[in-house]
Formats: structure tokens, C-alpha cells, sequence
């Protein structure tokens, strides 16, 4: 899979917010199983509210894994080619 991978989080304050573009998709996995064994819950998202299938402004699939705990922490997206 051809893809741009990007990984933010959200930090309690502006000074702990980053975004991490480029990663590869073994890193995202990793960062994926690292934060569900630290006890966040992935939850994926690619498809809108209507079922269609999320796609960025410039017609590429996108999917969305938001990493829960106690609220929103991160989010990983994948962008396809």
C-alpha cells in the first residue's frame, strides 16, 4: 500500500500538541500497538456518516484511527495512493 502516513497528538495544552508526518506503516503500526497495550482503544474510521467511503480533498482514500482513553489522545491517518 502506497500511503502518507501522519500521526498527531493531541496534548492537554499547545505547548504538548505535534504532528509526526511521513511515517511508514510499520512505525504506524507500532505506534498503533504501543499505544493499545498502554491502554487506548483504536477506533477506525473510513467511511463518512452517509457510508460513503472517506476520501481527501483531492480524491484519495483516507483512513482515520483516532487512539482513545479517557478522550480523543490521537489520531493516525493514512492517506492512500
Amino acid at each position: 500500500m502506497d500511503a502518507l502516513i501522519t500521526h498527531q497528538f493531541f496534548g492537554p495544552d499547545q505547548a504538548t500538541r505535534y504532528q509526526t508526518p511521513g511515517l511508514n506503516v510499520d512505525q504506524a503500526y507500532r505506534l498503533i500497538g504501543a499505544n493499545t497495550v498502554a491502554g487506548f482503544e483504536p477506533v477506525v474510521h473510513n467511511r463518512t456518516a452517509a457510508g460513503d467511503q472517506l476520501r481527501t480533498r483531492d480524491g484519495h482514500l483516507l483512513t482515520i484511527v483516532a487512539l482513545h482513553g479517557t478522550a480523543l489522545m490521537s489520531a493516525i491517518w493514512f492517506e492512500q495512493f
